[in-house]
């Protein structure tokens, strides 16, 4: 920072190139062109990978997009959602945009405005306004710095374990503290150093930049320049006024300039080569993420035609089978970890790590080697090669690929597992905690459809649920006659005997035939019959609508199961849909309307703690018998996550005289971990080392709670497994909300 005179006024000026060889500029953009170009050419490269994939639509609404995307990048919503490191990632974000926009300044500076206007009317870093550069670029500077002191600290020192850590990773975090290091000692040097002429011939001053007013607000700089002169690393005035440079200091000066410089290059050329390429793909993935509702999983485009086919292509085998957005995914991933962090089936100890299972996809998408989350490195086999090394020089494991990026079998090579295919519950926690916006479960999903269409490759549980929804109507294989056997004695009417009502009540299969949330349906019903809702049920009519096989990938059951219920609707004149299930309630609300339902056109899909809400705000339903318990509020993932259905439970709760409403700790609401009974699992026997379920449990207990409410019927069934299997069961309540407000509202709890 600097005063020249322009038009007889002292103002101050900053000089671009000081002590700096005038061919500096040349070789300059030299380097610039190498660095941009190459980080260009290789995320052309990864675009033309993307576009191998099958096509999809993404871009709808793109104007919402881009506002919405927008906002969460620069409001780093996403991010924020893991507190510390957000606030960590934060730093990182606005000191390094803060110093690229000062950067940017400069080089608009230099290279246009000055060629086109003029040294004099062309200049931006001057005046006023450079003061305040000057001030802003040095504060964030600094928390530019204390960012990547952090993340240096947390990635090596206290190491989360759902971090991992690979060489670009270092080189991205160091080249980042040696540039903005760099940067400061380069300011500092400059302050302490440089001169400049005040007027013109007799009456010319040299003057020492140091003493002028304006350094002082480089903030953090001016500082350090004090303790350069104090060094002799900075200029002096003798006593006759003669200036004495340091050529020292002009000469590190020098070095640390292109030093810096050939740093910055470097690590611009290198952006799309590390995790640092996030920068561009995440927003770009955020711009096209799917917005349909998040409960709605694609359609299998020409299924039927297909099938008829010798080899049907159903679902993934290959990276050929994903579409150009699935693999804008795989390169979008940071390998932060947030997935992993809070996916069930990896809290229970399976092989399912969301993270690695993306990482694994990129890993391949680029020619290998991909690393397995054991250490394990595979390989594609060289052409020709008769033999291998069976181990790599830090000792790990080396498995052989056979075949090419694009087309080897993704489960046949071992490259994904059954174990990490059936772990995963859909319960999207994944998803939810992504900052960039990754589609695991949607992978997941397509990957099961090709096992269970193509291959056959399925759990004997999956089998058998299957089985009976196909031949019964049911996952349990029960007839269907009995579907309504859980309302006996309750006078509940059905559609076919009324043919109009207020409310169709879509009881499910759960409440049908499991002996435990039959009573969430009957308390259901005594309540609706208490607040005088016109209501039926479809009765024998009604059948599964399917959700459980499409999760486990039986999409053609699924859209078999769909039509039917649809049609059957279809028969009938109601203006409301209430459903107990959490599954029935998003398939109904959610994926219907993909094949024809009139959810939201029609009628109205609720859920019966929002329907239960709205009786209670509506006084028709008046709980006044306290209940003097403490209860904890389990939130169900199909209704939470999928739906954001979080407040109206608890507010039919907190209505209950008596009751005292406590959460799980930080596992409450979008935080909240699953039941472990989604994607099929109520069915399986679990893949980990300890039940998703039995760990659930144990998280709701952390505040002594009397009663575990919950909002779904397979939350209940896990849960009464848990308590079963922990010794719990005569101990810990569990209930529906259904049947603690019906406690309030007096009656007697209600029998199967």
């Amino acid at each position: 920072m600097h005063e020249i005179l322009f038009n007889s006024q002292v103002i101050a000026v900053r000089e671009i190139y000081w002590n700096l060889p005038h061919a500096v500029e040349y070789v300059l953009y030299l380097f610039a062109i190498a660095a941009i170009g190459t980080m260009f050419y290789k995320m052309y490269q990864d675009i033309l990978l993307w576009r191998r994939g099958h096509a999809t639509v993404r871009s709808t609404n793109f104007a919402s997009r881009l506002w919405s995307t927008t906002t969460e990048v620069f409001g780093q919503k996403r991010v924020l959602r893991d507190r510390t490191p957000g606030i960590m990632h934060t730093f990182i974000f606005y000191g390094f945009l803060a110093l690229f926009i000062g950067t940017d300044i400069i080089a608009a500076e230099a290279d246009f405005t000055i060629p086109i206007a003029g040294e004099e009317q062309g200049k931006i870093l001057t005046g006023g306004f450079y003061q305040y550069y000057e001030l802003i670029l040095d504060v964030m500077g600094v928390v530019f710095f204390a960012g990547l002191l952090w993340a240096l600290w947390r990635r090596y020192k206290t190491k989360p374990t759902r971090l991992d850590n690979r060489g670009t990773d270092a080189w991205v975090l160091w080249s980042m503290i040696f540039i903005v290091v760099g940067g400061y000692l380069i300011e500092i040097l400059r302050l302490a150093n440089q001169t400049m002429t005040v007027g013109e011939g007799a009456n010319a001053v040299t003057a020492i930049v140091y003493e002028q007013g304006w350094a002082k607000w480089a903030i953090f700089g001016y500082p350090g320049a004090s303790v350069a002169r104090a060094i002799g690393l900075g200029v002096e005035r003798a006593a006759d006024g003669t200036i004495i440079h340091s050529q020292v200091a002009l000469w590190i000066h020098r070095v640390l300039w292109l030093s810096h410089m050939a740093v910055v290059f470097a690590f611009v050329g290198s952006i799309p080569f590390t995790k640092f390429r996030h920068i561009f793909y995440t927003p770009l993935n955020t711009l096209f993420r799917d917005r349909d509702p998040k409960g709605a999983l694609d359609r299998i485009p020409n299924m039927e035609e297909e099938l008829e086919k010798d080899e049907p292509k159903l679902g993934v085998t290959s990276l050929s089978d994903f579409s150009w957005k699935r693999r804008m995914d795989f390169d979008a991933c940071m390998r932060c970890g947030r997935c992993q962090d809070n996916c069930p089936a990896f809290a229970s100890g399976s092989d399912l790590s969301p993270k690695w299972l993306i990482t694994k996809m990129s890993d391949l998408m680029h020619g290998g080697p991909v690393l397995k989350r054991d250490g394990t490195v595979m390989m594609l086999q060289p052409a020709g090669a008769t033999a291998a090394p069976t181990t790599v020089s830090n000792g790990a494991k080396i498995e052989l690929l056979e075949g090419t990026p694009e087309t080897l079998h993704l489960y046949e090579q071992g490259i994904v597992t059954e174990n990490e295919l059936w772990a995963c519950t859909t319960c999207r926690a994944c998803m939810t905690e992504c900052p960039a916006t990754i589609e695991h479960v949607d992978d997941i999903i397509d990957f099961r459809r090709n096992l269970t269409m193509v291959m056959g490759e399925i759990p004997s549980g999956v089998k058998t649920v299957l089985q009976g929804i196909e031949r019964n109507g049911n996952p349990w294989k029960l007839p269907q006659r009995q579907r309504t056997a859980w309302a006996d004695g309750l006078d509940v009417p059905t559609l076919a005997e009324k043919e109009e009502a207020e409310v169709l009540y879509w009881v499910g299969c759960a409440p049908s035939y499991d002996d435990r949330s039959k009573k969430t349906a009957r308390a259901m019903v005594q309540l609706m019959q208490k607040a005088g809702v016109d209501f039926a049920i479809l009765g024998d009519e009604e059948t599964c609508t399917g959700d459980p096989a499409r999760r486990m990938g039986e999409e053609l059951l699924y859209e078999q199961q769909a039509n039917t219920n649809i049609e059957t609707m279809g028969q009938y004149k109601f203006k409301k849909i209430v459903t107990t299930c959490a599954h029935c309630y998003n398939t109904v609300k959610n994926e219907y309307p993909q094949f024809g339902g009139k959810a939201g056109v029609d009628y109205e899909v609720v859920h019966h703690t929002e329907f239960l809400n709205d009786l209670v705000e509506a006084g028709k339903l008046n709980p006044t018998v306290p209940v003097n318990e403490k209860v904890v509020y389990h939130d169900p993932c199909y209704i939470g996550r999928y739906n954001d259905i979080y407040e109206e439970p608890r507010n039919v709760l907190s209505s209950i005289p008596g009751l005292e409403l406590v959460e799980a700790g930080p596992r409450n609401r979008e935080k909240a971990m699953c039941c472990g009974g989604g994607g099929g699992n109520a069915w399986l026997e679990g893949w980990g080392d300890k039940h998703v379920n039995v760990i659930r449990l144990e998280q709701l207990q952390t505040e002594k709670p009397d009663t575990v409410a919950m909002g779904c019927p397979f939350c209940m069934v896990m849960f009464e497994d848990a308590a079963k299997n922990t010794n719990q069961s005569e101990t810990l309540g569990r209930k529906d909300v259904a049947e603690i407000l019906l406690q309030s509202v007096g009656e007697q709890p209600p029998t199967a």
